[in-house]
């Protein structure tokens, strides 16, 4: 019985030693470990494609740079301002001028002009002693006189009013001596003052202070015309 038990036990003990031969160690010495500066035996690439593209772009950029740092246009860049200076240049060619609106007659500063009576010996109708004969906008009217009552050397001043104003608001015009014979009509061309161009209807007064002194009253007559040219 001893002789049995010994045996196997011995079996045990002999494969025991055997396999913990054969196990290498979990965990080597400290001087085992590799440290954060150790270099492949054989290093190798591991830059991508995408990245060599985008450093040889840089490094071409680079390249076109100035000694001063300021990059120099590219061809495209010359071409592209080039068409930008000739389509400019072509606007401002095709661009119509400004067509400038002409020049309307001004008063001139000082006492009222004289203005010619010419005499003749056409009449404005029953009860009527001024008529429009013409008017250009803005610019100036003919009016028709008929005589009945001035006399030779009596001065005649001539005055326009916005209608509706009163006769002391009335801006001079022009002045003028009654100087002739036999009391025939005449005409006389106004020019229409700059304060009142635009107005619709405008009144011309024709007053005579001699007349006054002579009579003993007002002498006066006006007419009214329409700020519109016409013949």
């Amino acid at each position: 019985m001893k002789m049995r038990t010994f045996f196997p036990a011995a079996l045990i003990i002999l494969f025991s030693i055997v396999f913990s031969a054969c196990v290498r160690p979990a965990s080597g010495t400290a001087e085992s470990v590799p440290t954060s500066n150790a270099t492949l035996p054989n290093p190798v690439s591991t830059q991508s494609q995408l990245m060599k593209e985008i450093i040889a772009g840089t490094q071409t950029a680079v390249a076109l740079a100035s000694n001063d740092g300021t990059p120099q246009a590219t061809s495209e860049t010359a071409a592209t301002a080039d068409t930008v200076a000739t389509t400019d240049s072509t606007a401002a060619t095709n661009t119509p001028a400004a067509t400038a609106a002409p020049a309307l007659p001004t008063a001139t500063a000082g006492p009222p002009p004289v203005v010619t009576l010419n005499y003749n010996s056409s009449s404005c109708g029953p009860g009527l002693y001024l008529c429009t004969v013409s008017v250009i906008k803005d610019q100036s009217v003919t009016m028709q006189a008929t005589n009945s009552w001035l006399m030779k050397g009596w001065n005649i001043t001539f005055t326009m009013r916005p209608n509706g104003a009163d006769e002391s608001q009335g801006i001079v015009v022009g002045t003028a001596v009654y100087d002739t014979d036999g009391s025939p009509g005449f005409q006389v061309t106004l020019t229409i003052p700059d304060a009142l161009r635009g107005f619709e209807t405008i009144i011309v007064r024709l007053d005579s202070d001699d007349c006054s002194s002579y009579y003993g009253t007002d002498c006066w007559g006006q007419e009214y015309f329409y700020n519109t040219s016409a013949q």
